[in-house]
């Protein structure tokens, strides 16, 4: 492991903690660390055995390096990380100094967006970045820490390519995961239409536009047995993006409209699928990357899922798998940032 990324992916909570543990204690103060949630646990004991190879001397200066980082860095739960529309949500019935403060310590693109969807009425009582000068500075920390306790702390994207696990699939950008989500769609569709019949498949494909229609068609021929759903489970998941996924209007943009609603739907239903098992805390990061509409829907599938028989750890493992081959070929196609094709692509099988 790099030294440069000894503590990603932890968030900048639980990196702040191993760094305090390793400069006012040390080894022997690691027992703490079973106090925490097992996922946590784990991790951290994995970093902290990382940090324990190292000579006391270097130990000590990435330590120290990575305590100046944590400090610098504007506050502590990644609110760059979370879409604005969910920063929207959480300013709503805030005071307009208030307000201002928070989207002060935002980036410009965020505070725009932002900007651009409050009233008018409002919007005309926020102070400019440049009015809170005189804020003192100890205000504006208190201000945006209350801010964020709205939100799940988001993880620190790693300085350089690493390897990628399928949590990892949360350092996308909103607009990557939204072309994953789609892609996502498009295959559960499939493998629902696989086992539906051919009849089916037909009728829903008079009120898709070519492209998407040949793209579902493609995909029912892809799937194998292995991946078909069961019939039950194929009417479930149909009756659950379908309804509120009718043809409004006539023409190619009610298609388009109708077929965007119905894969992000059944994308999102996927992605739910292989996060069931995954801590809350995760489930909410990945709902916080995406607009709060998808967001909400995700977390909701994922609360459903919860509710039935706990899935197959092979099955789960495999559904994983599939998610993160389809953002390693997205990254091949430019549909996902190709950055991630410098990463290392980890699967289970």
């Amino acid at each position: 492991m790099l030294v440069n990324d000894l503590f990603y992916p932890l968030s900048p909570r639980l990196t702040m903690l191993l760094t305090t543990i390793f400069t006012h204690g040390g080894k022997d103060d690691l027992h703490l660390l079973d106090l925490l949630p097992d996922d946590d646990m784990y991790t951290l004991k994995e970093k902290a055995e990382a940090l324990l190879q190292l000579d006391g001397e270097k130990r000590a200066a990435v330590v120290a390096r990575e305590i100046r980082r944590q400090v610098q860095f504007a506050g502590v739960a990644g609110l760059e990380a979370v879409d604005p529309s969910w920063l929207l949500a959480g300013i709503r019935g805030e005071q307009p100094r208030t307000i201002g403060i928070i989207l002060a310590q935002l980036s410009a693109g965020a505070r725009s967006r932002i900007l651009a969807q409050l009233p008018a009425a409002v919007r005309a009582h926020i102070p400019a970045k440049e009015d809170l000068q005189d804020t003192r500075l100890e205000m504006m920390r208190i201000v945006r820490q209350r801010f964020e306790t709205k939100f799940v702390p988001m993880s620190a994207p790693p300085g350089a390519p690493t390897q990628f696990y399928f949590k990892d699939i949360v350092l996308l950008e909103a607009r990557d995961l939204i072309q994953l989500v789609r892609a996502l769609g498009i295959e559960q569709l499939g493998a629902a239409f696989w086992t539906i019949g051919r009849r089916k498949l037909a009728e829903l494909c008079t009120s898709l536009g070519p492209q998407a229609a040949e793209e579902l068609i493609a995909a029912v021929k892809e799937t194998v047995a292995e991946d078909a759903m069961e019939i039950a489970e194929a009417k479930h998941l149909l009756r659950q993006v379908l309804p509120g996924s009718r043809v409004e209007g006539t023409g190619t943009e009610a298609k388009e409209r109708f077929q965007a609603e119905l894969f992000q739907k059944a994308g999102l239903f996927r992605l739910a699928q292989a996060c069931r098992a995954e801590r809350p805390g995760f489930v909410q990061q990945l709902a916080q990357r995406i607009p709060r509409s998808h967001g909400q829907l995700l977390r909701s599938y994922v609360y459903r899922l919860g509710e039935q028989p706990e899935i197959d750890t092979a099955r789960l493992q495999r559904l994983q798998d599939q998610v993160l081959y389809r953002v390693e070929r997205l990254a091949e196609r430019g549909k996902v940032n190709p950055r991630y094709l410098k990463f290392e692509f980890c699967y289970w099988g």
